[in-house]
């Protein structure tokens, strides 16, 4: 296994996080199923990362996983004359679900399992005025474990 392999990739278009499973009762039995935001959200982001990996083998963990979330401006502020600049987004949607959407879609694709992601490193930021909104991640195999992440004193 070569160590260091990194996969890059944007998605161009508004981050979608994951949906609450929906359920349907059929014949007596419950099946729970992906909203369909969820689910083409899901294909928008495979069908990026199977651009992105251009027949090369998926990556074997561990593996960090890093991504920055565009969210679209408000049209209430973006009318304003005053241009704005990115800033964080503090509101919906929330950064778990846009981490799990991403990672669901790129399951198969460029990893072989979700469970290889060891490490998460994310932000969600409100774009600039004028700017497009975008999913911009990364994955990149980690070499060996170093000291704490945390601090112990």
């Amino acid at each position: 296994m070569s160590m260091g392999r990194k996969i890059e990739f944007t998605i161009s278009g508004e981050p979608v996080a994951q949906g609450r499973p929906r359920f349907s009762n059929r014949g007596g039995f419950v099946k729970a199923y992906d909203p369909a935001k969820s689910r083409n959200g899901k294909q928008h982001v495979r069908y990026a990362a199977k651009h992105a990996m251009e027949g090369e083998e998926p990556l074997e963990g561990p593996l960090h996983m890093r991504a920055e979330f565009g969210i679209m401006m408000p049209k209430s502020l973006a009318r304003k004359r005053t241009p704005r600049s990115r800033e964080y987004r503090v509101k919906k949607p929330d950064l778990d679900n846009l981490i799990k959407l991403v990672k669901d879609g790129c399951s198969g694709v460029v990893y072989l399992d979700d469970n290889t992601v060891v490490m998460v490193t994310a932000r969600k930021i409100q774009c600039a005025q004028g700017e497009a909104p975008f999913t911009r991640v990364s994955f990149e195999q980690l070499e060996e474990l170093n000291a704490s992440l945390l601090d112990s004193s």
